[in-house]
């Protein structure tokens, strides 16, 4: 695909902030201000992954592999949300955007489900959400949450992270997109989570300022890591992106040598 956005099918302000939805080939991206793509959609398979730095937060599922309960913080074009949603018709999902226009963009651009018994999209402020109307722990937390000018203040800070801890299941993991860009609110970030959770990765995506991290209220479960190759094929099959690169990734970016040989023998 082209690096250009493509044909404009959609553009509008909110809040002072513009948001533009293109078209081009087989793909619909939305962008945010002057050209900061924020997502984009496969519309002929609309459930799939498309940009790098969402698979990357799907490497949650080897800390949590059967999510039953989801709460995704940064709707944006509902990525996480047709992705689970077509994955694991189980699971129940929250899902929170502070924007309703975004959302309003999201259910008549991007396929977001229908809200039904198994998705609950709620328009306002994330922490807000945890701190007040949030009655259930969560096996996943997805942070997605993004503005034009950047991480969103009131989710990537202290208070919000404590908060997800509260409400994670002893088992789950939350899966966080950070902007390394921004070095001093990284650093302080990656702090936090470790002050917070017991367990902590980090995973740099490819010619990307994003970096993933993920946090987990016990020690990190490197056997869930390191599968056989049947195990990951099959995950890389169902879900339709590389695990195998995945764990290559935690490893390299989370263990010494010495560890990565301590690990594959735990």
């Amino acid at each position: 695909m082209s690096d250009t956005p493509g044909l404009m099918i959609h553009s509008n302000y909110w809040n002072g902030h513009l948001v533009k939805i293109f078209d081009n080939g087989d793909h619909r991206s939305l962008y945010f201000g002057s050209g900061h793509l924020q997502s984009r959609m496969s519309l002929s398979r609309p459930h799939e992954l498309v940009l790098s730095y969402t698979r990357y937060m799907a490497a949650a599922l080897f800390i949590q592999p059967a999510p039953e309960r989801i709460l995704v913080v940064g709707i944006g074009a509902g990525s996480f949300v047709r992705f689970f949603h077509h994955h694991f018709p189980d699971c129940l999902i929250d899902a929170v955007d502070c924007s309703a226009h975004v959302i309003a963009a999201a259910r008549g651009y991007f396929h977001l489900p229908e809200e039904d018994r198994r998705v609950t999209v709620h328009c306002g402020d994330g922490f807000q959400f945890l701190q007040e109307e949030a009655r259930n722990r969560y096996d996943l937390i997805l942070v997605d949450a993004f503005d034009d000018q950047g991480m969103a203040p009131t989710i990537y800070d202290e208070p919000f992270f404590l908060l997800c801890r509260e409400r994670l299941n002893e088992d789950g993991v939350v899966s966080c997109n950070l902007w390394s860009d921004d070095q001093e609110r990284y650093r302080t970030i990656k702090s936090t989570l470790a002050d917070f959770f017991s367990g902590c990765l980090t995973l740099p995506v490819p010619d990307r300022g994003n970096v993933i991290a993920l946090a987990m209220p016990f020690a990190v479960p490197w056997p869930q890591i390191y599968l056989k190759s049947r195990e990951l094929a099959e995950r890389t099959k169902r879900f339709d992106f590389d695990f195998k690169q995945l764990a290559r990734v935690i490893k390299q970016n989370n263990l010494s040598m010495t560890k990565r040989w301590m690990a594959r023998l735990s």
